[in-house]
């Protein structure tokens, strides 16, 4: 426990959500808009390196996190907050989702390679940020399945 009464488990997960909702915001809500911009600002790959067809999945990708993903972040922040027991399984569902978008990138980002007009080369910084979401999104799951409990308090 902390000073506050509430547990570094709860700290770690808050922190992780408010950094999320300026990632995705940032990265993904703004490349539905004005991809060219997060493009600029190193945060979506290259047109050129991904096809106009990988673009467009990008933005789906984008507004699909803006309407869903983003939304469970900002609910799971204020019922963990609030100390409501149908946080958990807000939270649950954003690390769930958090696991299952990684390994779905990392898939994408094994099979594509080769395909024609896709020359996309991750960086380290990308493997290190979905590697990141992918850990967290696990064992945050596996932390709220047997000691979510502990988040309410």
């Amino acid at each position: 426990m902390t000073g506050t009464g509430r547990s570094i488990g709860f700290w770690v997960i808050i922190v992780f959500l408010a950094a999320s909702i300026v990632l995705m915001l940032m990265g993904q809500t703004m490349a539905v808009f004005n991809y060219d911009l997060t493009v600029r600002l190193g945060l979506q790959e290259r047109p050129e390196d991904m096809t106009d067809f990988g673009v467009q999945v990008n933005r789906a990708f984008g507004a699909a996190d803006t309407v869903v993903y983003i939304p469970l972040i900002l609910i799971s922040l204020i019922g963990l907050t609030l100390r409501k027991r149908w946080s958990l399984l807000v939270t649950a569902a954003f690390f769930g989702a958090s696991a299952y978008w990684t390994v779905t990138v990392t898939f994408m980002l094994v099979f594509l390679p080769g395909v024609p007009g896709y020359s996309n080369v991750p960086g380290p910084e990308i493997w290190l940020f979905i590697g990141t979401y992918m850990v967290v999104g696990v064992v945050g799951l596996l932390y709220i399945v047997f000691r979510g409990e502990e988040l309410l308090r």
